[in-house]
This record gives C-alpha cells, structure tokens and sequence, in this order.
C-alpha cells in the first residue's frame, strides 16, 4: 500500500480543523521557533501551511505538526495524524538512517517527488519488513488467556483482570480481533491453541499474538486446577509445537509474538528495596521452510525468577507494555519495542525482575502499523 505523501496528510490533517483551531496551530507554529516566519503562515489556506512546514522541517513536519496539536489539545487530530503518517515513517526511515543533513534532504525531495520511485530504488532495504496488506490487517486475530480464579482460592490472582483488560484494549488498538479465554487448565490451554491453530482468519493475518497470564515455574503455566497433589500444568514448549510450521502452514512465513506473564522459579533477583507481592506463590510439510521460524517471546522474568504483580494495576510487565507500545509502536519494530520495555526494568531497582526475550526467529523487523485502517473499516 503506497503512503499518502506528507502535504497531502499534513493538508487533510489541518482542513479538519475548527477555524479557532486552525489560528491557534499557525500561531503556534510562528511561537515555536524562527524557521517559520509570521508572514508564511497568515491568512494562508491549509496546503500553504503544509507545503511550509514541509520546506522548513523536512523529514520532521509530521512529527512537529502533532506535537503542536496537542500543544492545542486537538487530541484527536494528533492521533489521526499519527495513525496516517507512520507509513511514510516506517519506509522514509530506511533512507534517512546514517546520512549526513544534506543525503537526508535529498532523499525527503525526492520521496515527495515520487514515492515509488524511491521505493523501488530502495527495495532491499523494503523487503527486510514484514509485509502487511489492508486485507491482511483486517484479519489479525490474538489469543489472550488469563487465569483468574484457581481452584485452590488462595493461588487467585487479584489484579489480573486489570491485565487482560490492558491487553485486550492494546492489542485491539493494534488491530487484532482477541479471542479471550478465562481461567484454563493445562489441558484447556493447550485446547484453546490447538483451536486457534485452526482459526479461519489465519490464512489472511499478517501476524498472530499468543498472551498467557497465569502462576508459572521454569517452562511450565500452571493451569487452574494447580495443587501440590495435582501438578495442572502446561509445557511452554507445546505453544511453538502448535504455532510452527508443523502446526500451523496458514502461519508459514508470518510474524508469531509469544507474550508470557508467568513466574520461572522461586528465586528473586537481589536489589535493594521491596517489591510488590510476587506474580507466583507455588513452586507431513513444506521442506523448504524451517520447522521454527518467525517467533519471538517475551518472558516476564529471567529462569529461576518470579514475576510480580501488583493487585490495582496488574503485573509490573504488563504495564510496560502498555506503557511502551501505545506511544511508539507507530514508528519502532517489535525487536525495539521488546528492548526499550526491557531497559525501563533495567532502570528501577524497584522492581525485581528482568524481562528477556526468547526464542527469536525473526528475520525481518514487524512493525505493528497502529491505525492502518480507520474506524470506518
């Protein structure tokens, strides 16, 4: 799908807007510094102004245009734009990464000029991103699994419906139907993969989401029938068996994002200040493609290390997530997304654990697309 050129984006962007607003974001954009002078932007009409910001801020426009709209509190507007500009985001910063000032410039003329053009010209460094179609992106579909209550009560997880509330909300955002289950045990989890395996929209999806939030131990999720006289688990192992080449063609070639909300042991990374109470209180194919390929999980805690979560807010990891993704998953790939959310642990002694990823299998960045369809589709 090719990108809207950016005057055209900025020029949708500001017609929308009230007249009062419209003052306000010229008046603004004068204020902010002095690359635009008064007299470029008076009583000049929407594509005027656009074409300026473009000649004064280059590859920067669009993200100086939503900066000033919310400076105005045109939310709204500001989203739009986000959701309409990270396309030509996502290809421009192909072009733009290691050049000096003036390469940069030249290759934003010249995308503005011709953006298949410049596509074309720069096809190697296109094809290293998973490819997304607008059929593609009205199939994706998520599994989300979320233990809640446990047969042995005192294992219930207060909070955790704070977690699939988050989850639910951003993976809709990114554009997944979610397909929700509650309160499984181990065999019911390994039915409810096994039936979304089969899912119909598959074959159509660009990617998939597997979350599961529950109690844990080093490669095990322990299902909702766990006592110490009755070991309810399920193997960690058996979700790559389900979603792999082997089992599952319709996801041959397609980005699979394993999100695990789970403790891997009993034992807590050593800092210097307390914690919030711990996440767990119990101890024939294609022979052209690789059985394993195109994963990529992110664990809560390193092996041997317990996850945490807190009762009003839900688990510390996935609050980052949401914290992480919502603003940037526009412009950054999941590989990048996954390591500033890991960094931000590293930051806070705090918090006592240590996200990692995990059997990484990508060979392209996937970029999630947020809002490649409006809410018209």
């Amino acid at each position: 799908m090719a990108p809207k050129k950016p005057t055209k984006v900025l020029e949708d962007i500001l017609e929308n807007l009230s007249e009062r607003n419209f003052k306000k974001f010229c008046s603004g954009l004068v204020g902010r510094d002095k690359r635009v002078k008064k007299n470029q932007v008076e009583n000049k009409d929407f594509l005027e102004v656009a074409e300026v910001m473009i000649e004064k801020y280059a590859d920067e426009a669009l993200k100086v245009a939503e900066e000033l709209l919310r400076d105005i509190d045109c939310q709204q507007a500001a989203n739009d734009l986000g959701k309409n500009s990270h396309i030509i985001w996502i290809h421009l910063s192909f072009l733009l990464q290691g050049s000096s000032g003036e390469l940069k410039y030249f290759y934003f003329q010249l995308f503005l000029f011709d953006q298949q053009l410049i596509l074309f010209l720069f096809s190697p460094c296109v094809c290293q991103v998973y490819c997304v179609t607008e059929d593609n992106y009205r199939n994706r579909v998520a599994l989300l699994i979320t233990n809640i209550k446990f047969s042995d009560e005192k294992l219930d997880r207060h909070g955790a419906e704070k977690d699939e509330e988050n989850m639910e909300k951003l993976l809709q955002s990114l554009g997944y139907e979610v397909v929700k289950c509650q309160n499984l045990t181990g065999k019911g989890i390994d039915d409810a993969l096994k039936g979304f395996a089969k899912h119909p929209k598959l074959k159509q999806t660009d990617s998939v989401f597997v979350v599961i939030m529950s109690h844990g131990k080093l490669g095990k999720i322990l299902g909702a029938d766990w006592r110490e006289d009755n070991p309810d688990e399920f193997a960690v192992d058996k979700i790559y068996r389900c979603l792999n080449s082997n089992g599952c063609q319709a996801l041959i070639n397609k980005p699979k994002v394993v999100i695990l909300q789970a403790c891997r042991g009993g034992d807590v990374d050593l800092t210097g200040r307390p914690a919030p109470p711990p996440e767990d209180h119990v101890p024939e194919l294609d022979k052209s493609a690789h059985v394993e390929k195109d994963f990529i999980a992110l664990l809560a805690s390193t092996p041997d290390n317990k996850a945490y979560r807190e009762t009003q807010n839900g688990s510390i990891l996935i609050q980052n997530i949401v914290k992480v993704f919502t603003p940037e998953s526009y412009q950054k790939h999941i590989i990048d997304l996954f390591t500033k959310d890991l960094v931000s642990k590293c930051g806070d002694d705090q918090q006592k654990q240590m996200p990692v990823i995990d059997r990484m299998t990508l060979n392209k960045k996937f970029y999630l697309y947020p809002g490649l369809l409006d809410s018209s589709h």
